[in-house]
């Protein structure tokens, strides 16, 4: 059975107590900078930037692999000029019909730093409209797409942290795959959420072992 621990509270600081490379994997899925309205947080470009510059050295520290989205991609010019990448993983939504420059949006870069040495394909396609729910969440990622970032890099028994947690995706695909898991909340609100979330499918799985 995995482990879980939660916390409530400002990712940066609770990074910075966490030892260097204890952690297999980060996946997560930070605020995009494009004006949604979070409980808790101002989503505006400048607290984007602000957030990448202070994340990323702490989250390269600690983990083996981060792996998380380049939210637009015109901010690509400003990763590679401050916090270049080591590889991109191409997320195939398939037609969610998000606007793009050019019409649509049917594709999402992942953004890749270091690797777990399990080798992996830098290429997957998941529905980003499955039935999901929001989880009091205005913007939660499906559980198959954190299930196959866990699965492809990570080994049953990791250790997998996730320090924007949300609505608990990752949390939740932690349970799923038997990755021990760790996650932050700057919002009490989603916090909570999530948190009941995670402890369901704890629930959820231990009756399927009964």
């Amino acid at each position: 059975m995995s482990t879980v621990d939660l916390r409530l509270g400002d990712c940066i600081e609770i990074m910075h107590d966490i030892p260097d490379e204890s952690i297999d994997l980060l996946p997560t899925d930070p605020p995009y900078g494009v004006g949604i309205e979070y409980d808790s947080y101002t989503d505006s470009s400048e607290n984007w930037e602000n957030l990448f510059l202070n994340f990323i050295p702490e989250a390269t520290r600690i983990a083996k692999m981060v792996i998380l989205p380049s939210c637009q991609i015109k901010r690509l010019e400003f990763i590679y000029k401050h916090y270049p990448h080591d590889w991109l993983i191409c997320w195939y939504k398939g037609s969610p019909g998000t606007s793009a420059f050019i019409g649509f949006n049917d594709w999402e870069p992942l953004l890749v730093y270091g690797k777990t040495g399990k080798p992996m394909h830098d290429y997957f396609s998941c529905n980003n409209r499955e039935k999901m729910g929001n989880y009091g969440h205005p913007c939660p990622k499906p559980v198959d797409w954190a299930i196959w970032l866990i699965s492809k890099s990570t080994e049953v028994g990791d250790t997998v942290i996730d320090p924007f947690m949300g609505s608990g995706t990752t949390g939740v695909a932690c349970v799923k795959t038997e990755r021990n898991f760790i996650g932050m909340e700057l919002s009490e609100q989603y916090f909570k959420s999530a948190s009941r979330r995670i402890k369901d499918e704890q629930m959820n799985l231990r009756l399927d072992f009964n």
